[in-house]
């Protein structure tokens, strides 16, 4: 892989030097074993697999998502492995439960069959894939109300009332900034 290959066309000037006010493009991440990547992209791989580590993924899975959040273009097994210092089975298995979550997408070169996954990375659709597992969360507690009796009734009534709210204000948000974004293109 090339240092271009990790660029995308707007971060270098015409002659190829970094804008300033950027730093410049050091080409791929390194491995974090080899201490080369930056202090601050290697905190914030790690704080990504803390993260998801909390939403019951492995941190294997959420220091991938933190590498591809920081890659400009998609990225194969072989080049995750070397630059991250991690088994391409562990890492094929963190894109795989990734994906699942719909927070990266995988595609193929022409004429290859590596695959590639980048990171979809978009606060919108972070917040939709959040909903639609809360909306789900909600769902399951609704279907207990009529099973519970006395106060158990009651809380998960509660509950599932506090978490409806919670989707449909996040519902809210998401077309508002929508409806801003669009007003903002045109």
């Amino acid at each position: 892989m090339t240092p271009d290959e990790t660029k995308n066309d707007d971060d270098s000037t015409p002659d190829g030097s970094a804008p300033v006010g950027s730093a410049p493009d050091a080409g791929p991440l390194p491995a974090p074993a080899s201490g080369e990547f930056s202090n601050a992209e290697a905190s914030f791989i790690s704080e990504m697999g803390s993260l998801m580590e909390r939403w019951g993924l492995p941190q294997a899975t959420g220091r991938l998502f933190g590498y591809l959040l920081l890659r400009n273009k998609p990225v194969d097994l072989d080049t995750m492995t070397r630059e991250l210092g991690q088994a391409k089975s562990g890492l094929s298995v963190a894109a795989r439960q990734l994906e699942a979550w719909t927070l990266v997408r995988r595609s193929t070169r022409p004429g290859s069959r590596r695959i590639d996954y980048e990171a979809v990375g978009d606060l919108h659709h972070l917040l939709l894939v959040n909903n639609a597992h809360m909306r789900k969360f909600t769902e399951t507690l609704n279907s207990g109300v009529p099973v519970a009796r006395g106060e158990a009734r009651e809380r998960l009534a509660s509950l599932a009332g506090l978490f409806n709210g919670y989707v449909e204000q996040t519902e809210a948000l998401v077309a508002d900034w929508e409806a801003r974004r669009a007003a903002a293109a045109s």
